[in-house]
């Protein structure tokens, strides 16, 4: 009888457990669009681009972590096609680097949510939890996949790889190649 009584409890406390694991490892808010970056135009391309890198703050705002520490840039990215043509998906390649010149490494958002999990030490997770919460980093990522139409805008995270506990994003350039000549947008 006291075994049963034990079972019973260990058993109720692991569906307790397992059901407090169900939700999202981090809380994904979507990206304001009170602030999307502000477009630069470039005279060569007629491709507008803005990106802002995502600090610790901004990013414990977005993410629910903070992504610099964890090693992971995440920049906001916003393109307008303006030259009057459609840019096939894929063409647009994107490139990071820091204020020494190094060039980072661009991450899928599986990996830059693996980075960040593997920082805050999160190893025993619900599998639903894991794929809730990689839907909501891959819902935000840029599509650039997909054809850029003439005049069609577009705006989505780009996540890069860093040194773990980066600096808070200063001094970072964007690079976009793909068209005649490739487009700077230096981030404060």
């Amino acid at each position: 009888m006291r075994t049963k009584a034990i079972f019973s409890l260990v058993f109720g406390g692991w569906l307790l457990c397992l059901t407090a694991c169900g939700g999202a490892l981090y809380k994904v808010t979507p990206l304001p669009t009170s602030t999307p970056p502000e477009l630069s135009a470039h005279s060569s391309t007629e491709l507008k681009v803005g990106a802002t890198v995502l600090d610790g703050d901004r990013s414990l705002e977005q993410f629910e972590a903070n992504l610099p520490l964890a090693g992971v840039i995440a920049v906001d990215v916003r393109v307008a096609n303006a030259t009057g043509t459609i840019i096939p998906g894929g063409k647009l390649k994107y490139s990071l680097r820091d204020a020494s010149g190094k060039t980072l490494k661009q991450l899928a958002a599986k990996k830059a949510l693996k980075r960040v999990m593997k920082y805050y030490g999160d190893s025993f997770y619900a599998i639903a939890a894991y794929q809730r919460t990689l839907a909501d980093y891959e819902a935000l990522a840029l599509p650039q996949s997909a054809p850029l139409n003439v005049q069609d805008e577009r705006r989505g995270l780009l996540f890069f790889e860093a040194p773990r506990n980066s600096p808070n994003g200063r001094g970072f350039t964007l690079t976009v190649s793909g068209l005649k000549a490739p487009l700077d947008v230096q981030m404060p």
